[in-house]
């Protein structure tokens, strides 16, 4: 979706961007020491969306709707711990506790009821709440049942209570689910309440603000490996996202060839996809894009289409698209234009003919199939065009529209433009339904650059007016984690969601606990930061500081306070370091983005030595470290990050922040000053 349509527009503020960075930053840095910000970061109770901090809580993301405090004590899991499930729990939760017990140094025993538990044990009961159920009964003996922020919780699709107590006089959490996907999302918060082999004191009533939250593969490029769509489906699951739309555009049997059909081996692999996708509660949806050749009003390719989709739905799949983006603008089939004439308008009644059709023929009748979506050929801005009039009029209205935001790369999303869209694709007294497909971080469009910057931008009422939202992110799976992580947090509890916290945490997540790895992430986050034609998310901020301290300290003829050097240190030992984090896929990912930043941290030593022995007048000195500077920057312009498209390229970082300091540096000495 976003190669041609954004590639034009993509540059035409990078050098206004250049000129506003340093009046910018004045403004909108108010920022830790570096040093600082790689801490632990906040401190106290956990975070709860309707405000407060509860004290003894961990932070939990997505932030809970509901943080209480609870009266009794922590729930340990390093001894025996009783699983409380009754026949048919969803499997992958009760495993997942299972492991969770484990890597706390417990051993766990399934059971149906709780019968004399052992002195010295624990229990954890989960399920769904329904009426004479043990976790239901287990809530009324906490107090709890009748609560009213619990009543809500469980009266939301994929809601739960988690509380702690004791029972038979054993500590107790119980993890109560309005359904599955409730017990699911339950066990990503006990995850995170666990600190030192014990879960926290705590009551939380939860649900998600958002239908559908989730990941969408739609970029241009390198598709990503089998192994990495099978860890991004672990992590958003754990992420409480619930959608993955498959939709590669390089994968030529949903494009170029997608009327044929997979092989046995393909199959297999997409199974695997399909099975982890549900067990990590996250429905997989597929993407069919025949846009580029087929005739809407021909038989046989409806029946292709058709035939497609059933070859999918016969492996599991439950959720269907059809984009029809990023093609002619016109009727190009000789039969449609015989059928419904030529010109946007007749283009769109085309469409919906087609749509209508598949609709009616794949979808109806299947009452476990979720609506059909589509994406519209004009899938951006909410005002009205003779094509989005015709597919509105068109269209039948269970069928749900992907649109991208005002543009195609959409900077700002707010509830205002997307109920306009609504009406826009749908009529003012039948508004439709609208998912956003959302083109961040993707960097399909420029692809030596990487966007790790928070999520900003999204109207924090989105949820009252869409049905979800995807983020597409970049060809680069693993560094799209920290913004899966942010997209997670804000459809979970948009008015809850707070950019910078809830990039603080996803850093701690995939990093790890080593507080050298944890600086080294955000160091290299912070060279990435840029969005581009985004004058909110300004060039490397962090490292901007610290060159800004820098230059004041040097012209004012005091001594450098040190913090350019040391990032210019940690700099050099990204290769080092990146590998040693929690998420190891990252480390690969950013291979030839840390190496130009490893070789620009030498480059800058060398600057910081040449200034130096310039001031002291030790020409020789001056000299040798010059020329190691030249051969950093040298070396760091190197072409080395591969692409599908456009050959190797040079990874840019810091938008030229390093360079600009390193060509001043060699001005200032040649300058003498």
């Amino acid at each position: 979706m976003t190669s041609q349509p954004v590639r034009g527009r993509s540059k035409r503020r990078r050098s206004v961007l250049l000129l506003m960075a340093a009046a910018v930053l004045v403004a909108v840095l108010v920022v830790a020491a570096w040093l600082v910000a790689s801490g632990n970061g906040r401190s106290g109770g956990g975070q709860s969306g309707d405000g407060g901090r509860v004290e003894g809580v961990p932070d939990i993301f997505p932030v809970p709707q509901h943080v209480r405090p609870s009266g009794g004590g922590s729930v340990p899991l390093k001894g025996r711990v009783y699983v409380v499930a009754a026949p048919g729990t969803d499997q992958p939760s009760v495993s997942a506790v299972q492991d969770l017990v484990a890597d706390a140094g417990g051993t766990t025993e399934v059971v149906s009821t709780l019968a004399e538990p052992e002195p010295g044990s624990s229990a954890i009961f989960l399920g769904v709440a329904a009426s004479g159920s043990s976790v239901s009964a287990l809530l009324a003996e906490f107090g709890q049942r009748d609560a009213a922020e619990n009543k809500q919780a469980l009266g939301h699709p994929g809601g739960y209570v988690l509380a702690t107590g004791t029972t038979q006089g054993v500590p107790a959490a119980v993890l109560a689910g309005r359904d599955d996907d409730g017990v699911f999302h339950a066990v990503q918060t006990l995850r995170q309440l666990l600190k030192d082999g014990s879960v926290a004191a705590a009551t939380i009533s939860d649900w998600p603000l958002m239908e559908a939250r989730g990941v969408i593969e739609g970029f241009y490029g390198t598709p990503w490996s089998h192994q990495a769509r099978l860890d991004v489906l672990e992590f958003a699951g754990r992420q409480k996202m619930n959608t993955y739309v498959y939709s590669p555009k390089d994968d030529p049997l949903l494009r170029d060839r997608w009327r044929s059909l997979y092989s046995d081996q393909q199959l297999e692999l997409l199974k695997e996809v399909i099975d982890t996708a549900t067990a990590n509660h996250i429905r997989f949806s597929y993407a069919l894009s025949p846009g580029i050749d087929i005739c809407y009003s021909r038989e046989a390719d409806l029946e292709d289409t058709v035939t497609k989709l059933e070859s999918l739905y016969d492996l599991g799949v439950r959720s269907f698209v059809i984009p029809l983006d990023d093609i002619a603008t016109k009727v190009q089939c000789s039969d449609d234009v015989r059928e419904f004439g030529s010109g946007q308008a007749n283009l769109a009644r085309a469409q919906a003919s087609y749509l209508n059709d598949v609709n009616q023929r794949f979808i109806a009748g299947r009452p476990d199939i979720q609506p059909l979506e589509t994406v519209p050929t004009f899938y951006d801005g909410s005002e009205g065009n003779p094509y989005k009039r015709a597919l509105g009029a068109g269209l039948h209205p269970d069928i749900v529209v992907q649109w991208t935001g005002e543009d195609v790369v959409s900077h700002r999303i707010t509830r205002e433009s997307a109920e306009a869209a609504r009406r826009t694709y749908g009529s003012s007294g039948n508004p439709r339904d609208i998912l956003i497909w959302d083109n961040y971080p993707v960097n399909d469009f420029s692809q030596d650059h990487l966007f790790m910057a928070p999520v900003i931008g999204r109207d924090s009422a989105l949820h009252d007016a869409i049905r979800g939202i995807v983020t597409n992110p970049m060809i680069e799976p693993y560094l799209s984690f920290p913004a899966i992580f942010n997209y997670a947090d804000l459809a979970w509890n948009g008015p809850a969601y707070d950019p910078k916290a809830s990039m603080h945490a996803a850093l701690s997540q995939i990093a790890g606990p080593d507080p050298d790895v944890q600086a080294a992430v955000r160091a290299f986050v912070d060279l990435n930061q840029e969005w581009q034609d985004d004058e909110l998310t300004p060039s490397a901020p962090e490292l901007r500081r610290d060159i800004d301290q820098f230059w004041a300290e040097y012209d004012a003829g005091k001594s450098p306070t040190g913090g350019l050097k040391a990032r210019a240190e940690l700099l050099q030992r990204l290769p080092e370091l990146l590998p040693r984090m929690e998420v190891a896929g990252f480390s690969k990912d950013a291979t030839h983005w840390a190496s130009a930043a490893a070789r620009y941290g030498r480059g800058v030593e060398d600057a910081l030595s040449m200034l130096d022995a310039a001031k002291r007048g030790d020409a020789k000195a001056a000299t040798e470290a010059r020329t190691k500077v030249e051969a950093a920057m040298t070396d760091a312009a190197a072409r080395t990050q591969p692409t599908l498209a456009y050959g190797v390229v040079t990874p840019i970082l810091g938008d030229s922040e390093l360079k600009t300091f390193l060509e001043r540096a060699l001005k200032t000495v040649d300058s003498g000053k």
